[in-house]
């Protein structure tokens, strides 16, 4: 009887434990418009502009041309310590069609990446 109360106890417990779903954690990132592709301005310049949330407070937001490995710009004080955020990156000297990737960062270390075209 004792291994039957046992075991019905463990699969209550595991069904518990299988059905609740874990909310994420990693911040969420958005562009203006939900925008990931557009064109640069004349002069080879775009304003990446969006927003962040996160539950654990931003660390930094890097930004990196794609095939690059060292970020071009790194945003470790407008971002820092905030959990919502609305961002506004200038990127200049567009001569071609490029990818940004853009890297959020918490204090937990999660990272969400995502890519933005700017055309030339």
């Amino acid at each position: 009887m004792k291994t039957k109360i046992f075991f019905f106890a463990a699969f209550a417990a595991l069904l518990f434990f299988v059905s609740c779903k874990k909310e994420s954690t990693k911040p969420q990132l958005t562009f203006t418009g939900n925008i990931t592709e557009v064109t640069a301005n004349v002069s080879g310049e775009y304003n990446i502009t969006g927003h962040i949330s996160s539950p654990v407070r931003l660390d930094k937001v890097t930004l990196t041309k794609e095939g690059e490995t060292t970020p071009f710009l790194i945003d470790e004080s407008t971002a820092k310590n905030k959990n919502e955020y609305d961002f506004n990156y200038l990127v200049t000297g567009i001569t071609a069609n490029i990818y940004i990737i853009i890297n959020v960062y918490d204090q937990d270390g999660n990272i969400t990446t995502q890519r933005f075209l700017i055309k030339k």
